[in-house]
């Protein structure tokens, strides 16, 4: 059976140092002492690692690692994580990066996916939650592996983060219908793998206990579409096939209120005159609804730039620093369905 191909984690536990010191050693970049650099190439011959060849345009270490929970559908053409991974993009072409996808399936562990492309990479960013959790992040972690994690809000976690506030921006879209009038507020909840839909659901709750109405379990519809390309029509004929009495509805996302309005279209309720709509993300189809709908805006580009710089200055600091979680306000976009 063929050895395993010694990478540059392999050189980084033998000298002691983190991987980003072996990757500005490996570049001949500032940031290393004299003794750090002396440890790393005695690292180097000890365990007989080999650097790859690369092309001067193209420097291996000029790649960041884009981990993204493996999808029915590509991310690429996703409505949230489409913008985010734009924002990425944008910004690490500014810092002269090149992003690698890694796909992570049920299935395949992240050391299964470092072997193929580790070596190679000097940081990551984690997008999304779902599959990605703390055995993945700390896995990374524990390589002395530069990790971000966006949109993944994971409590016990040595790693950078970077979310939107959906705790308010929730609270803040409930107590909006609360004060135009509406008392019979339906929330439609996703799938609770997903650590940052069950924040939004808590902020509804948090909302409608401090209003002094309270909790109503025959308005709580918990997600029954998965796999569904329109999520939240079916959720909608559920609601309404128990003969709950509504007048408002907040969806946990747009894709949600997308399938939520075809549903209530073919009820025969009316938007906004039979029920408010109200929803969360601001993706670009959501001013193009009919009616447009009312929707928290996350600065989705914003996040994804954002992260890149945190894993740059991360790749490059002298000496670790406690991780810090980087908190993006949210804002509700008022338009006609609510």
């Amino acid at each position: 059976m063929a050895s395993r191909r010694v990478t540059i984690r392999d050189v980084a536990r033998e000298a002691q140092v983190s991987l980003s010191a072996v990757s500005l050693f490996l570049n001949n970049r500032a940031g290393l002492s004299d003794a750090t650099r002396q440890r790393i190439a005695e690292a180097i011959e000890s365990v007989g690692y080999l650097p790859r060849l690369t092309n001067a345009t193209s420097p291996t270490s000029n790649y960041l690692g884009l981990l993204i929970e493996r999808l029915p559908f590509s991310p690429f053409n996703d409505m949230f994580y489409g913008e985010v991974i734009q924002g990425i993009e944008a910004q690490a072409r500014l810092l002269h990066y090149n992003v690698t996808l890694m796909l992570l399936s049920n299935g395949e562990g992240l050391s299964q996916l470092m072997q193929r492309h580790g070596d190679s990479l000097s940081g990551m960013i984690m997008l999304g939650s779902g599959s990605i959790n703390e055995a993945v992040v700390e896995s990374a972690l524990h390589e002395d592996f530069p990790v971000v994690l966006v949109d993944n809000d994971l409590r016990f976690t040595r790693a950078e983060i970077v979310v939107p506030d959906y705790m308010s921006g929730a609270y803040n879209a409930t107590n909006y219908l609360l004060d135009k009038g509406y008392r019979r507020i339906a929330f439609i909840q996703g799938p609770s793998k997903y650590q940052s839909l069950v924040t939004r659901f808590h902020g509804y709750c948090t909302a409608m206990i401090d209003s002094g109405i309270g909790l109503d379990p025959a308005l709580i519809q918990e997600p029954i579409s998965t796999g569904v390309p329109n999520k939240g029509y079916r959720e909608i004929k559920a609601l309404y096939e128990r003969g709950t009495s509504v007048d408002a509805i907040f969806c946990v996302t747009d894709r949600t209120a997308l399938g939520a309005l075809d549903a209530l279209r073919e009820l025969g309720v009316r938007v906004p005159d039979d029920v408010a709509l109200i929803s969360f993300d601001n993706i670009a189809q959501a001013g193009h609804t009919t009616p447009p709908l009312t929707t928290v805006n996350v600065p989705k580009a914003e996040l994804g730039g954002f992260a890149v710089q945190k894993l740059h200055d991360l790749i490059h600091q002298e000496r670790p620093f406690p991780p810090v979680k980087s908190l993006f306000a949210t804002d509700l976009v008022i338009r006609s369905s609510a």
